[in-house]
C-alpha cells in the first residue's frame, strides 16, 4: 500500500467495521513435543476494495496513532471468539485462542468490562483468550496498567509477553507480574549462529526459572525448529508449519485433521510437563543459581502406561550414553524396560512406581556393559492411565564414584548370596522373573503362568508333607490381604525343601509386598536356616504340629 493514504485508512476504517471488510487470520501455534495445534493467534486483515487485502503493517501504527486502535483489537476479540464458537459447534474445538491488545487499550476504562462482555456473549471460558501485551505497555502509565492486569488475572486470564527481547523490561519487572508465557521472535536473531544459539537458550532458561511457558514465532527453517524442541521450547509459530489461515481455511483444516488438534486434557498434561527446564544443571530440582547452558545432561521424557514404557523425547547427550551401555537404539533399550522377563524391566518398573506414586524423585544404581550408572526420575504429569516422567541420566566417571558404585553392588551381591532364591511376582499380570539363586534350578518362571510356576517348583522342591501348606502360604487371592493384616508388609512360614540335597533340610520363605502405584507385586525370598534353628524348627513341628498347618 502506498505511503500516502494514511487519509484512506482513516477515512474508510469505520465504514470497514461495519462492513465486516476487517477481520482475523488466524495463524496456528504448535506444541514443539507432540505437533499438535495447541492455540492460534488472532491476527487483524483488512479486504479493501480498492487495495485489496491488506496486511497489519499497513494500518496497525495509522490506527494507534490516531486512537482506533481499540475499536480493532475488540472486533478481532470478537471475531476470535465466534470462531471459537463456531469451532466448538462443529466439534473440532481449538481450546485456545490468542490475542495482541495494544498499549493504547489501557488507556480505556472500560477495556475490562468489553473483554467480559464479549466473551460471556460466545459463551468462551476465560482460560481459552490469551491476552498478549509487549514489553513497552509495562513501562507506560505502571499503576494504571497493574491495576488492570490483576483485574484480568483474577478473573481467570492469563498473559503474554509478546515479542519478549525487544524491548527494555527488567527481570525484576517480570518478576512482578503473573505473566504465563515469553513470546520470542526469530527475527531479531536472523542468522541463527551459535552464540545466537546461546542467547535463545539463556532466554528459555531464564523463563522456565521464573515459571514461564515459552513460544517462538517465525520458526521458518526445520534446523530452527529441532534446535528449540531440544532447548525445551514448548510451543513454536511459523511458517515452517503453517501460514496465518482464514478462518474457513483453519475450519477446513480441522475438518480434515481432527487429531491435529491438542485435546483439553492433553494441554493440562502438556502444560505440566513443559514446567521443565531441559537446560538445567538440575533439571529434576527447581532451578537455582547459575549453570552451564550445554552441559552433560543427558535428559529424556518417559511416558508410562499399563502396558508400556515408552520415550517421548531424548536429548542427544541421552542417547549417545545408551549407546555406551549397550543398546544400539532407543528402540532396542525401550524393548528391555518393556520385556517383563529382563532385569532392566524389574528395575525400572519398581523405581516408576514409587516416582508416580510418590511425586518424589527417586533413583536407581546399576552396571551395564561395564558402565556404572545412575538413573534418577521425577513425576511430571498425569492423566487417566498414563504418567510422564523425567530421566536424568549420569555416568559414574571419577575413580572415587566408581569404587563407591562397585562398594554398593557388591554389599548388594552380598545381601543377595544369603539368599537361597529371590523371585518377583506380579499377580495380576501372570508374570514370575527370577532374579537370583544359588542353585542351578531349572526355569520355574518361563511357565504360561504363575500357578504353573508355583505348582511345578513346589513339586519338585518341597516336601511332600508341606507342600499343601506352601500352595496356600502362596494363595495370591488372599497373600495380599494377609500380608496388610501382618502390619509388617511381609509373611513368613518354614517349610522342608531339598534343592540339591539327597534329604529334606528347613527354610524360611518371606513373601514381601513392594510399594508401587501400579499392580500387586511381591518379592519371594527363600533362605536356609542354620543348623541349631532347622534342628529347633524340626522339634517345635513335631512337638507342636498345630503351628504348622
Amino acid at each position: 500500500m502506498a505511503s500516502g493514504c494514511k487519509d484512506y485508512i482513516l477515512e474508510h476504517f469505520s465504514e470497514a467495521l461495519e462492513n465486516g471488510c476487517i477481520f482475523p487470520f488466524f495463524h496456528p501455534i504448535y506444541r514443539t513435543m507432540t505437533g499438535k495445534i495447541t492455540c492460534a493467534e488472532a491476527l487483524a486483515r483488512w479486504s479493501d476494495p480498492q487495495y485489496g487485502l491488506l496486511s497489519p503493517a499497513d494500518f496497525i501504527t495509522i490506527l494507534e496513532d490516531d486512537g482506533l486502535i481499540f475499536d480493532l483489537d475488540m472486533t478481532i476479540l470478537e471475531k476470535a471468539c465466534k470462531m471459537y464458537s463456531d469451532l466448538k459447534g462443529a466439534g473440532h474445538l481449538l481450546h485456545s485462542f490468542s490475542v495482541n491488545l495494544s498499549r493504547q487499550d489501557f488507556k480505556h476504562e472500560e477495556l475490562f468490562d468489553r473483554v467480559n462482555q464479549i466473551l460471556a456473549s460466545y459463551d468462551v471460558p476465560h482460560e481459552s483468550i490469551k491476552l498478549e501485551i509487549t514489553e513497552s505497555l509495562m513501562l507506560e502509565d505502571l499503576e494504571s496498567f497493574k491495576r488492570t492486569f490483576t483485574r484480568f488475572t483474577d478473573a481467570g486470564y492469563t498473559v503474554w509477553i509478546d515479542d519478549f527481547g525487544s524491548g527494555y523490561s527488567s527481570l525484576n519487572m517480570l518478576q512482578n507480574y503473573s505473566f504465563d508465557l515469553l513470546k520470542l521472535d526469530m527475527l531479531f536473531l536472523r542468522d541463527f549462529s551459535e552464540q545466537k544459539k546461546k542467547m535463545i537458550a539463556s532466554v528459555i532458561n531464564l523463563s522456565k526459572s521464573l515459571g514461564f511457558h515459552t513460544l517462538v514465532e517465525g520458526v521458518e527453517e526445520k534446523e530452527q525448529l529441532e534446535f528449540l524442541r531440544d532447548a525445551g521450547c514448548e510451543a513454536v509459530q511459523g511458517y515452517l508449519l503453517a501460514k496465518p489461515l482464514s478462518g474457513q481455511e483453519l475450519s477446513d483444516l480441522f475438518e480434515d485433521q481432527p487429531s491435529l488438534v491438542e485435546a483439553l486434557e492433553d494441554k493440562y498434561y502438556w502444560n505440566s510437563i513443559g514446567q521443565l527446564n531441559l537446560l538445567s544443571a538440575n533439571p529434576l530440582e527447581e532451578f537455582e543459581g547459575e549453570q552451564d547452558l550445554y552441559a552433560s545432561n543427558r535428559v529424556a521424557l518417559l511416558e508410562i502406561s499399563q502396558e508400556s514404557m515408552k520415550y517421548v523425547y531424548v536429548n542427544k547427550s541421552y542417547l549417545d550414553c545408551i549407546v555406551e551401555l549397550g543398546y544400539p537404539s532407543l528402540e532396542d533399550l525401550e524393548d528391555a524396560f518393556n520385556n517383563r522377563k529382563s532385569d532392566q524391566y524389574l528395575m525400572l518398573k519398581k523405581m516408576m512406581d514409587e516416582a508416580v506414586g510418590t511425586g518424589m524423585i527417586r533413583e536407581i544404581e546399576y552396571i551395564n556393559n561395564d558402565v556404572f550408572y545412575r538413573l534418577r526420575a521425577k513425576l511430571l504429569a498425569r492423566k487417566k492411565d498414563h504418567a510422564m516422567v523425567a530421566l536424568k541420566l549420569s555416568t559414574f566417571d571419577s575413580d572415587r564414584e566408581i569404587e563407591t558404585a562397585k562398594e554398593m553392588l557388591s554389599y548388594g551381591n552380598a545381601l543377595f548370596s544369603t539368599y537361597e532364591l529371590v523371585v518377583m511376582i506380579y499377580p495380576d499380570s501372570n508374570t514370575v522373573n527370577r532374579i537370583y539363586t544359588t542353585h542351578n534350578l531349572p526355569v520355574y518362571d518361563r511357565e504360561a503362568t504363575i500357578h504353573i510356576s508355583l505348582r511345578k517348583f513346589c513339586e519338585a522342591e518341597v516336601a511332600p508333607v508341606d507342600q499343601e501348606r506352601y500352595m496356600r502360604f502362596l494363595d495370591f487371592d488372599t497373600l495380599k490381604d494377609r500380608i496388610k493384616d501382618g502390619k509388617r508388609g511381609f509373611i513368613s512360614g518354614f517349610f522342608r525343601m531339598c534343592w540339591v540335597q539327597e534329604r529334606y533340610n528347613w527354610y524360611v520363605a518371606r513373601a514381601t509386598l513392594l510399594p508401587s502405584a501400579g499392580e500387586f507385586a511381591i518379592m519371594l525370598t527363600i533362605q536356609a536356616l542354620q543348623q541349631k534353628e532347622s534342628d529347633c524348627v524340626d522339634r517345635l513341628s513335631h512337638e507342636h504340629p498345630e503351628f504348622f498347618v
